[in-house]
């Protein structure tokens, strides 16, 4: 009885430890090229959707102005300043989001006892990108606000 416990605990703890082995090199260069894929289309799309954007205020802006009022011209303008800023913010976003999940499956392949600096290191950038997108939407929607006085 206890040959076979100890051999039961020894069986557990092998296990328990292979889930803390970091991915082989070929399993977290195989994730990171995934991610990275998964990364270029979201910031590809969330261009494409500025882009549409861009065409879309330039064409509001374009019709008021053939209607000669001052006023629908201005408020036009405010709304591209504040659409543009809007999309911007979400390609900023995806490539912040990319970026970090880029970052965690390398994170993956580290050693255990680097695995959660690494994590931690990424998840900081992450925030401070996030910061740098927020703070500009925030510059923008102000001069967009300044627009309307």
């Amino acid at each position: 009885m206890n040959k076979l416990t100890l051999s039961a605990l020894s069986f557990a703890i092998v296990l328990g430890m292979a889930g803390c082995q970091p991915e082989t090199p070929a399993e977290t260069q195989q994730d990171v090229a995934e991610a990275r894929v998964d990364a270029n289309e979201e910031v590809r799309d969330a261009q494409l959707d500025a882009n549409q954007t861009a065409l879309d205020n330039n064409a509001d802006i374009s019709d008021e102005m053939a209607t000669g009022d001052a006023s629908d011209v201005s408020d036009a303008r405010v709304d591209a300043t504040e659409d543009t800023a809007e999309a911007r913010h979400d390609v900023a976003m995806a490539k912040a989001d990319g970026e970090l999940s880029i970052a965690k499956e390398r994170c993956d392949g580290v050693a255990d006892v680097d695995r959660d600096a690494c994590n931690a290191a990424a998840d900081a950038e992450y925030e401070a990108a996030k910061a740098a997108a927020t703070a500009d939407l925030d510059a923008a929607n102000a001069n967009a606000e300044a627009m309307k006085r």
